[in-house]
């Protein structure tokens, strides 16, 4: 008697494949709540698994995560809703879930929350922050959408515009962020800005270039500066003259002393007023 053995095909489904998300990834108006499926899959979460929800440019928050009382689907939750604009991803970490007894590698979802361009600007942020520092080396300026490229060629400029002094760095674009290294340690008192130009910034999702930023600081210490001491050696002398004239000629950054009569404007009557100045002893 011949016995005929028949062998089924069991299919098995990718869960990666089949995997579904709520909301979808993409542009959406808030962020909060999740739900994940995996067809009809019978989904386990690991104990003690913590999502993070990552904003682009600064900002990570933990959740929670769980399965639901059927097995079948991962609820994910924020005690926050985030609605600001930006670029967001959802971070599950290896291991976290297991879909049909195959246990998952890290996943990131990526989802988007539009705004205005003026949003955009107001979202920047800087390391160090503005305002008073004892010295100033390394900056890193986050921004809420992923920075394409640095336009080639374009330099940081940092000024300290009370005595003129300026200073250039290269700028490099890592993620969110952009990151600029100056040669040595500068602690000159005075008023300072770092300037980055307009356009040297590359962001592509924007949808227009980005205008120039200027960010301020301050490194306490030294006295006033003195009006007529161009050269910022302390004193104020006919080589003053020379280099306010130089400063006038070249078109160059003219630090606050150079502002001889106090208008604010940096000019030939400044000269007159300076030359009055040392004949008048």
């Amino acid at each position: 008697m011949a016995i005929l053995y028949c062998a089924s095909a069991v299919a098995v489904v990718d869960p990666y494949e089949v995997m579904q998300v709520t909301p979808a990834e993409g542009s959406v108006t808030s962020l909060q709540h999740f739900t994940i499926t995996f067809g009809d899959l019978p989904v386990v979460v690991t104990p003690g698994a913590v999502p993070s929800l990552q904003k682009g440019g600064g900002g990570s928050y933990d959740g929670s995560m769980m399965a639901n009382d059927e097995g079948t689907a991962v609820l994910v939750d924020f005690q926050e809703c985030y609605t600001a604009p930006g670029q967001y991803f959802l971070n599950l970490p290896q291991g976290s879930i297991t879909v049909n007894g195959q246990t998952l590698l890290p996943l990131s979802l990526r989802f988007v929350i539009n705004g205005s361009v003026e949003s955009f600007y107001e979202q920047i942020t800087i390391a160090p922050a503005e305002g008073e520092v004892e010295s100033l080396q390394n900056f890193v300026i986050s921004l809420p959408q992923y920075v394409g490229e640095i336009e080639y060629g374009s330099m940081a400029t940092l000024t300290n515009t009370t005595t003129g002094s300026t200073w250039q760095a290269e700028m490099f674009g890592v993620g969110y962020n952009v990151l600029m290294y100056f040669s040595g340690e500068i602690t000159e008192p005075g008023e300072y800005t770092l300037t980055i130009p307009a356009g040297a910034v590359i962001v592509y999702t924007l949808g227009e270039d980005i205008h120039e930023l200027t960010f301020n600081y301050t490194i306490p210490g030294g006295s006033a500066p003195i009006p007529g001491d161009v050269d910022g050696d302390g004193t104020v002398s006919i080589t003053d003259v020379t280099v306010l004239i130089d400063i006038l000629l070249g078109g160059d950054s003219a630090p606050v002393s150079a502002d001889v009569d106090g208008d604010d404007v940096v000019s030939i009557t400044d000269v007159t007023v300076l030359i009055d100045m040392l004949l008048k002893g």
